[in-house]
């Protein structure tokens, strides 16, 4: 990622200059020439026109979005395929788990007035403008950060349409989007905490919403079909909430909302018919809880759940989940392998020998993949390539450093360390900011197998502030911070996974490596 200027523009003009027919200066998060005019910039995303239970784009263009009254068709995939049982009643819902998860949000209460109805927003005219210009906002912002690929984006055509229909998608959407154009300002700056205002009364309204559709789950007089859709609404808002709370540094709010996604997905194996749709966004939901909680596993000790996951089967958006069920089996691995103390009893939870070859032919699927990707150009489809390199890397690194009995900081692990180095500034010649929410991983890997090597940590310090200049600082900093206590760590450590399994009882601990 090259250093250069700081200030980024949008990729097109705003629509109101387009239709004055003058060259539109492309300024962020508004055009100043409207602003000089006091003329409303609607942003830069796709303007969304609203049709009641109608999708208005993507793969759902032209349909009628699942209602209650729509016609079932069976699905050949389930969610019960991609976790294990728990104790649940009734519908299928574990009522103990999800009425915890309810009572949590009661303590969220509005420091302002709650947002309107979705019915007033869509229906009304004079809705509020705020409104057009946060979901312009995560149409063409916030989708891009939570994507892996950018042109492979289910954020945009598949959860975007659930806002006509769902009051509480809405919310949600609103919250995240309110919160990520609240860092466009200076903390101090009178937006800034307009901003933060808003996205926390859109969050609790969501709240307040969900905690009713947990409830009407919980009632076993819910017919099939409505429980399976309001279920994939519920489900989407808990995603969206939990990805809102990732951008909030040195939070934890976001092991509850994954919680609470466990517990929805289990409920579902009970509903064998669902509108085809349906299961199309369930499984892609089901894919980023999957991936999120194999994220948040990566530094859990403690609690850490010894229960196989498994992701969901269904390829379609999955970018990097070869990479991800590998990094899972080897948490699993280590995990097994402390408490045993012994790595053949571990190895009859899966075969270490093997680990290796699966990340080399998870590597050989990407690279496949990346020939199916519509890339804008072929310097976004090579950069796309050393993320994928940088991923096969830094996966054998952890690898090494999990499994192996001997030496982490051996010639195959420097060999992979100083490939990625190498790959990070050869990043720097692809479009600035493309991939740099998937680098995340890699850096951290690199880093913690720098000790003693300045050369190498200001690389990785430098890229860490880059990764936070273009898609958010999230937790980034906290994990930059955990490394950089490694480099200085005296010895008294074996290896960082043996310093943050120590340090575990403490939240400052509590990191999240995305």
């Amino acid at each position: 990622m090259s250093a250069g200027s700081t200030e980024q523009l949008a990729v097109k003009d705003c629509p109101t200059c387009q239709k004055r027919r003058i060259k539109c200066d492309r300024g962020l998060p508004s055009c100043r020439k409207c602003e000089k005019r006091n003329l409303e910039c609607p942003g830069y995303g796709l303007q969304l026109k609203w049709v009641q239970g109608v999708a208005s784009r993507g793969n759902l263009r032209g349909r009628a979005f699942p209602s209650l009254d729509a016609p079932v068709t069976e699905s050949n995939t389930h969610p019960s395929e991609t976790l294990t049982e728990t104790c649940t009643t009734g519908s299928g819902i574990n009522t103990h788990a999800l009425a915890r998860y309810s009572h949590s949000t009661t303590r969220f209460s509005p420091s302002g007035p709650l947002p309107s109805p979705v019915s007033e927003l869509f229906l009304s005219q004079a809705r509020p403008l705020h409104v057009s210009r946060l979901l312009s906002w995560f149409d063409d912002r916030v989708a891009h950060r939570l994507a892996w690929v950018p042109q492979q984006n289910a954020w945009r055509h598949m959860i975007l349409p659930m806002a006509e229909s769902s009051e509480t998608v809405l919310s949600s959407i609103l919250a995240i989007a309110a919160h990520d154009l609240a860092s466009e300002y200076p903390p101090n700056d009178r937006t800034h905490g307009a901003f933060h205002q808003m996205s926390r009364n859109y969050q609790n309204k969501s709240l307040a919403l969900l905690a009713q559709e947990l409830n009407s789950l919980s009632l076993s007089s819910t017919s099939a079909l409505e429980a399976s859709t309001t279920s994939a609404y519920t489900l989407a808002s808990v995603i969206i909430l939990c990805n809102n709370e990732f951008m909030k540094p040195q939070g934890a709010g976001w092991r509850v909302h994954l919680s609470a996604a466990r517990e929805i997905i289990l409920a579902a194996r009970n509903r064998p018919c669902r509108h085809h749709q349906l299961a199309c966004i369930e499984q892609f939901l089901m894919l980023e809880f999957y991936e999120a909680s194999v994220w948040a596993d990566l530094t859990t000790f403690d609690n850490y759940n010894m229960t196989v996951k498994s992701p969901p089967a269904s390829a379609e958006n999955a970018v990097f989940t070869d990479f991800i069920r590998i990094i899972d089996q080897i948490t699993r691995l280590e995990r097994l392998k402390f408490c045993s103390e012994t790595t053949e009893q571990a190895s009859s939870y899966g075969p270490i020998q093997d680990i290796q070859s699966q990340i080399e032919s998870a590597r050989l699927n990407m690279m496949h993949l990346s020939a199916s990707i519509h890339f804008s150009s072929e310097a976004d489809q090579h950069g796309f390539e050393l993320v994928v390199w940088m991923y096969y890397h830094a996966t054998l690194i952890y690898s090494y450093q999990a499994l192996s009995e001997d030496s982490p900081a051996g010639d195959h692990v420097r060999k992979s360390r100083d490939e990625i180095l190498l790959y990070v500034q050869f990043l720097s010649e692809t479009r600035d900011g493309m991939f740099a929410q998937d680098l995340v991983w890699p850096l951290f890997m690199a880093g913690t197998e720098l000790r003693g090597n300045p050369t190498g940590q200001r690389i990785i310090q430098e890229c860490f502030g880059n990764v936070m200049r273009i898609s958010r600082t999230l937790d980034r900093a906290r994990v930059l911070a955990f490394v950089e206590t490694w480099w200085n760590d005296p010895g008294t450590h074996t290896s960082w996974i043996d310093m943050a399994r120590k340090q575990s009882q403490s939240p400052h601990c509590d990191i999240l490596v995305v």
